[in-house]
């Protein structure tokens, strides 16, 4: 009995010592908690800087609590259940408030906001957060440069600027990195620092960008492969059979971006690395043959109902539906929309598809290149581009080539052996594999593994574009090396044999001796293993230079964001002085502008679609129209922006597809793509926000001032008055260039064949120079054939047949 009752003491005094946990036995710690700043305007969080004069809300999140010491707490314990709070920039006090921890329980507060801040002037600003709970405080500080909103235009304007000046993109995008991180961080030093290791190595060490390398050295690769095994060059040879002239070869090429409609990436390196050699041979610059090829890929992968954008968009648009849906309950908290009937579908995917009718800019850059083509006409820095390479029909893609042309033109280092068979299935089969894969697993990372039923469109809004691609072009590739090891060859026939018994046993090593001996080259793999290694390390280390680019295109748009330039943009959207008729039109004004200036369309849309659609409901009083109008413009404007921003991915990948310098293709689209941006704002959006007439006219009309504009701004490239149009008068300052160009336009139409020497240079500065003296042939009417000679194809045998004598001249 005595040891069971000091058992029950010591127990009682144990329990008596400890003292009950609750809620107010901790204090919080913010060491390791981190600041969030919000703009007010926007919304827009994640602030590294701050813009004078703006509001900017606070947040604090990731606090921890640490338990109570006993040297903390008085000698009555816990006294108060109030946390009060304060933020002050500079130790200036901003704002004051307390949480009240009486009804947490056990779940204390891990993040709270901290009221607002507005800084007056230009500074480092030191927002400091301190909370107080009882005798303990616990504080939290950030430093972020303050300057006024313009200030956060300065890198993209240098870059811009000083990439057209130069034409050196590289140094312009990392000396632009460069000053945008010093504005960020105040000091040279550290904008120094934050230039490598957080945009550049952040924008290489991205999950989604590293797809994306992946994704274009593995399909550089392949194709590699298929240049070396001879498909290439038999594909051109037997598609110059059918497009014989430029009109046709350019339509063939729209037709490639048209089919491959499920994803930009794809669209874009296939039809640019399939379609190069053949508008090579039919004397079609490389500048327009990148229009082409970029200007199919966005327009034709954003409108599709079946394509790696969709998912991303329905997701972005039913994010913002959902919240109008919450806000029209007056059920739900903050709901205070009445209970009125929705004026719009409920699901994402419905409001995408009501929105395409509204897609004037995807439409119309569409039927533009198609008019273009058709009737051959062009203007500004394009028609310039063209005529320098019809003209002398230079065969080499013109001076604007980039410098993996000028490699291969140097060197057949990846050139077909001298007498190897050139099918064009070579190429045609491991690219129908290609789309094929792509296709089928779009559809498989799109299904979903909880057994519940999906259509086939819910599959593919739902697939990870960027495996797909991956898995795709990797698989592609090994299957073509077992494609050419599949086929036999034997030296000198030029011809495939079949893979009889005896051929395949001849083709042991030691069997060559044998085969000589019989008077017989020994039979061979269209193309070893080793042979589709290395040229598939050629074909890799061709992209190497676009890969820098592209790492710095997207090292570019992350600083935009950082240093500020989405809150310039989208706090004009918001600021609430813009009637709601204007909404589809500023909207598409603020995408196209945003897009040039972060050179992402994916970027945009995620920035706009949160911050747009809801209060544009809302303004418009539920007006679907203006809400599918506004859907549509947003994408639209991001599209737009893509093809006229140097700092672009699919720029970027576009020029390095169809192997042009990049300021090249900038400088001749962007043309283009203003035209087409005037009429989807003149046609499209203005009159649509006022309801001037349905969408269809809009359309109707926009193709009709298309017509108009290739039937009287643009020229004939081969012209029998080699008259210039007046854009290309107003941009060009060469007018001996001009000239020269103009006088032997008039000859080339009037039957003369112009042959001037191939041209390397890729500087302006150096046009003059590339007027070579040649010959000029009277030609008698013939027709193109396609000719491969030594594996190459020989320009001359594709070149008209001439029937007449020939005479020399001097070209002028």
């Amino acid at each position: 009995m005595t040891i069971a009752t000091t058992v029950v003491v010591f127990a009682f005094l144990l329990l008596g010592s400890i003292s009950i946990c609750n809620a107010f036995d901790y204090v919080p710690n913010l060491d390791s908690a981190s600041q969030n700043l919000v703009d007010n305007t926007t919304q827009i969080d994640e602030l590294r800087t701050i813009f004078i004069d703006d509001v900017t809300l606070v947040y604090i999140e990731g606090m921890e609590w640490s338990p109570v010491s006993v040297e903390d707490v008085e000698d009555d314990g816990n006294t108060t259940n109030i946390m009060k709070w304060e933020t002050s920039v500079n130790g200036e006090i901003q704002a004051t408030g307390e949480i009240d921890l009486s009804d947490v329980n056990r779940e204390l507060p891990t993040s709270f906001e901290a009221g607002s801040i507005q800084v007056k002037q230009k500074q480092t600003s030191t927002v400091t957060v301190t909370v107080y709970l009882d005798t303990t405080t616990s504080s939290n500080s950030n430093n972020y440069q303050t300057y006024r909103r313009g200030i956060c235009i300065i890198p993209l304007l240098f870059i811009l600027l000083f990439a057209l000046a130069t034409r050196m993109v590289v140094i312009s995008m990392f000396i632009g990195i460069f000053i945008g991180s010093c504005i960020i961080t105040g000091s040279i030093n550290e904008g120094f620092k934050i230039t490598l290791s957080e945009f550049l190595v952040g924008a290489a060490a991205d999950e989604g960008h590293v797809y994306v390398v992946l994704f274009t050295f593995f399909l550089s690769g392949a194709v590699g492969m298929m240049q070396k095994s001879g498909g290439m060059l038999g594909f051109t040879r037997d598609i110059s059979k059918v497009a014989t002239t430029p009109r046709l070869g350019q339509a063939a090429c729209m037709m490639v971006g048209i089919l491959i409609f499920f994803d930009d990436y794809a669209n874009i390196l296939l039809a640019g690395e399939t379609m190069r050699p053949l508008l090579d041979v039919l004397s079609v610059s490389r500048e327009k043959l990148s229009f082409i090829v970029d200007a199919t890929s966005a327009p034709i992968a954003s409108i599709s109902p079946i394509s790696s954008w969709v998912g991303f968009e329905v997701g972005l648009i039913q994010e913002a539906i959902d919240i109008i849906v919450k806000r029209n309950d007056p059920e739900t908290i903050g709901g205070g929309g009445g209970g009125d009937v929705l004026q719009i579908p409920e699901s994402g995917f419905a409001v995408f598809l009501n929105s395409l009718r509204y897609a004037y800019y995807s439409w119309f850059m569409l039927v533009f290149i198609a008019l273009i083509i058709f009737f051959q006409r062009d203007s500004g820095p394009m028609l310039l581009a063209e005529r320098k390479v019809r003209i002398y029909d230079r065969t080499d893609g013109g001076p604007g080539k980039g410098t993996s042309s000028k490699k291969e033109g140097e060197d057949d280092e990846n050139q077909p052996v001298k007498d190897q068979p050139l099918y064009s299935c070579n190429l045609l089969l491991p690219v129908g594999i290609l789309v094929a894969l792509i296709f089928a697993l779009l559809v498989e990372t799109g299904t979903s593994g909880s057994g519940e039923e999906q259509s086939f469109m819910d599959k593919i809004e739902s697939s990870d574009s960027y495996s797909a691609l991956l898995w795709g072009t990797m698989a592609t590739a090994w299957l073509t090396l077992i494609l050419y090891l599949l086929q036999i060859t034997i030296p000198g026939t030029g011809t495939l044999c079949w893979p009889t018994p005896e051929r395949i046993w001849d083709m042991m090593p030691w069997r060559k001796s044998i085969c000589e001996e019989r008077g017989e080259l020994q039979p061979r793999f269209l193309m070893s293993v080793s042979e589709s290694v290395e040229s598939f390390l050629y074909g890799m280390g061709r992209v190497f230079l676009a890969i820098v680019i592209l790492t710095l295109a997207w090292a570019s748009g992350s600083l935009m964001v950082t240093i500020g330039v989405d809150r310039l943009f989208a706090s004009v959207i918001v600021s609430g002085a813009i009637p709601y008729q204007m909404l589809p039109t500023i909207t598409f004004i603020m995408a196209w502008l945003m897009g040039t200036a972060m050179g992402s369309s994916w970027g945009v849309m995620a920035i706009l679609f949160p911050l747009v659609l809801v209060p544009t409901y809302t303004a418009s009083d539920g007006n679907p129209e203006i809400f599918y109008a506004t859907t549509s413009a947003i994408l639209g404007g991001a599209v737009a922006g893509d093809h006229m921003s140097p700092i672009s991915d699919t720029t970027v990948l576009s020029a390095l597809a169809c192997d042009v310098t990049l300021m090249q293709h900038v400088i001749t689209q962007a043309p283009y793509a203003m035209w087409v941006v005037l009429i989807s704002l003149l046609f499209g959006y203005i009159p649509i926000g006022y309801d001037a007439y349905p969408s269809f006219v809009g359309i109707i009309l926009g193709i009709g001032a298309s017509v108009l504009f290739v039937f009287v701004i643009c020229v004939p490239i081969i012209s029998p008055t080699g008259r210039w149009d007046p854009i290309t008068k107003l941009l060009c300052g060469h007018r001996e260039l001009l000239q020269t160009l103009s006088d032997d336009c008039i000859k080339k139409s009037n039957g003369q064949t112009l042959i001037g020497e191939d041209n390397d240079s890729h500087e302006d500065d150096n046009d003059n120079d590339e007027i070579k003296k040649g010959k000029v042939k009277d030609a008698d009417k013939g027709k193109v054939e396609a000719a491969v000679v030594d594996v190459k194809i020989d320009v001359d045998n594709i070149k008209k047949n001439i029937g007449s004598e020939e005479e020399e001249i001097p070209i002028n």
